[in-house]
């Protein structure tokens, strides 16, 4: 990743992670999730830099949402560092200029992501976790998040354009 690529993505990333901290919580109450957006750069990033520094990239970027979000530290920082592993793996077969492959991509990495916030919460709890609520909370943030992927994706787009990253 060039560090213009660098500077892109960290701006895209700013404004993703103060509209999902600061916007998106007014919004709830109408549509009854917060969409994860972090989690559309957590897929771009091991879809596009498969490589270390973009693991670092998407262990900050976790770990400044559960900083942000006001949540047990490390919830959402494990789940976006899985979700990166597996679309590092896929990162060879899958697209990631938008359309249809992203949504379904992102889609199936927030369910992952789910599953890994549920077992963590269960973890924390000793076992008394409601799952039901959580699953479907995760299920429906996940939804939300891959129907906004598109926008996300072109927000760093736009800004790598901006800084002209080849």
């Amino acid at each position: 990743m060039s560090v213009p690529g660098v500077i892109a993505t960290a701006g895209a990333a700013v404004i993703v992670l103060l509209v999902q901290t600061t916007l998106l919580p007014h919004v709830q109450p109408m549509i009854g999730v917060i969409p994860n957006l972090v989690l559309v750069l957590a897929v771009y990033l091991g879809l596009r830099h498969p490589g270390a520094l973009g693991a670092c990239a998407v262990f900050v970027l976790g770990y400044f949402l559960d900083t942000f979000a006001g949540t047990t530290l490390g919830f959402h920082t494990l789940g976006l560092v899985v979700v990166f592993a597996v679309a590092a793996a896929l990162s060879g077969t899958v697209r990631s200029d938008g359309g249809g492959p992203l949504v379904v991509v992102v889609f199936a990495a927030g369910c992952l992501e789910t599953l890994v916030s549920a077992g963590l919460f269960a973890l924390e709890l000793g076992g008394q976790a409601p799952w039901f609520d959580v699953l479907r909370y995760g299920m429906g943030q996940a939804a939300a998040a891959a129907l906004l992927a598109p926008l996300v994706l072109r927000l760093v787009m736009a800004a790598e354009r901006l800084l002209d990253v080849d």
